[in-house]
């Protein structure tokens, strides 16, 4: 929770620690709906500038709504998909090189993100969220996801392929976590919650989403696309360990690894040298 200050993590941690000895179970409750709390970045100006340019339409979900943004072509198609915190407008350069060479690009804010509505979201609404965009604007050739939006893309692959899969040719997947466990045990440390409370919270979460955090993997589902598939992580990111994605080589012996120095976990979603490695990657689809 980046967007957290430690004097905020700091309140939260007292909060929750009075919330737990009166009650566990109610603790694991709030503690849940925090979890999947989001929240809003302000919009830059000169990305709301690039987002103008694009055609934008809300798509209705199970579960509230996403807005994807356009930049038709009559080229290929590539998905964005951005992460936790995030929004589409991130990856207006990304798009704008993209769309340049002839890509019809679409990119997602997800529920709770961006101009999408709602102010919770999770890894499955995320998952549905692409599958709604596919079903309104076509299958894509490509796929781009960063963080949770990566994560997301590899689990959709997991039980099986889904059916637009044929005709995804590349995939790219930017500082991805393991999976969901590794991200609510950093949230369970982050609140230093108690055993007592941590056992509830996941027993919450498998009620919600009908499997445990473990179940939300990179793999198997990354092993399974079907694509040349490009994997990239920056060396000094903070939030998801490069790890994470240095031990996916083993599973994945035909992924092409680019590893990035300096850029943290964010930053290398608008730096000249990442874009021009993925435009170039999809180039030759």
């Amino acid at each position: 929770m980046p967007h957290i200050t430690p004097a905020r993590v700091a309140l939260l941690r007292r909060l929750f620690g009075c919330l737990q000895w009166i009650s566990p179970r109610l603790a694991a409750a709030r503690s849940l709906q925090l979890f999947l709390r989001t929240y809003r970045r302000p919009l830059r100006p000169e990305d709301a500038a690039l987002l103008a340019r694009a055609r934008r339409q809300r798509i209705a979900m199970r579960h509230g709504s996403a807005v994807v943004y356009e930049w038709a072509a009559a080229g290929p198609t590539v998905i964005i998909l951005h992460g936790w915190g995030s929004r589409a407008a991130r990856f207006t350069l990304l798009a704008q090189a993209l769309h340049a060479r002839g890509w019809r690009v679409l990119a997602i804010d997800a529920p709770g993100h961006g101009s999408a509505s709602g102010r919770s979201s999770s890894l499955v609404q995320f998952m549905d969220c692409l599958d709604a965009v596919i079903h309104r604007c076509g299958p894509p050739q490509a796929l781009i996801g960063h963080s949770l939006g990566a994560l997301a893309i590899a689990c959709r692959f997991g039980a099986a392929p889904p059916e637009w899969a044929t005709a995804v040719r590349t995939v790219v997947l930017v500082g991805m976590p393991e999976s969901a466990e590794f991200l609510l045990r950093k949230f369970i440390q982050l609140l230093a919650l108690s055993p007592a409370t941590e056992r509830r919270l996941r027993a919450r979460f498998q009620a919600r989403f009908g499997q445990t955090p473990q179940d939300f993997a990179s793999l198997p589902g990354a092993a399974r696309i079907g694509a040349r598939l490009l994997i990239m992580h920056d060396r000094s990111d903070d939030i998801v360990p490069c790890e994470h994605s240095a031990q996916l080589l083993a599973q994945l012996p035909a992924a092409q690894f680019v590893i990035t120095e300096g850029l943290g976990h964010s930053a290398l979603t608008r730096d000249a040298g990442t874009i021009a490695r993925i435009v170039e990657f999809l180039a030759w689809m």
